[in-house]
């Protein structure tokens, strides 16, 4: 699991990026424009945690864009950097969605 808390640029601007329990909340990932902070669920590993990385960054990149075409981007580029071998310390291939 990366650090709790990390400062990433995006667009040129600083956002917050929090791991913490959204279990409760029923969600994997939120992106809050405002606070400039992406929270990702810590029960998410392997290609799941990265795809939704993945996801709410994009949400943060493209705000316009539809919850489907997000998915669509940050699904497929998960998959490409997982077959690639990209793999944080600890992970194992095979963990997550198939395909």
């Amino acid at each position: 699991m990366p650090a709790k808390k990390q400062a990433v640029d995006i667009n040129g601007q600083q956002w917050r990026l929090v791991y913490r329990s959204l279990r409760k909340r029923g969600l994997c990932g939120v992106c809050n424009y405002q606070r400039k902070v992406l929270t990702i669920c810590t029960s998410l590993e392997g290609i799941d945690r990265l795809d939704t990385e993945i996801h709410e960054a994009c949400h943060a990149l493209q705000g316009f864009a539809s919850e489907e075409h997000t998915t669509e981007i940050a699904t497929t580029l998960a998959k490409i950097l997982w077959q690639i071998g990209y793999r944080l310390p600890g992970e194992q291939r095979g963990e997550g969605i198939a395909g």
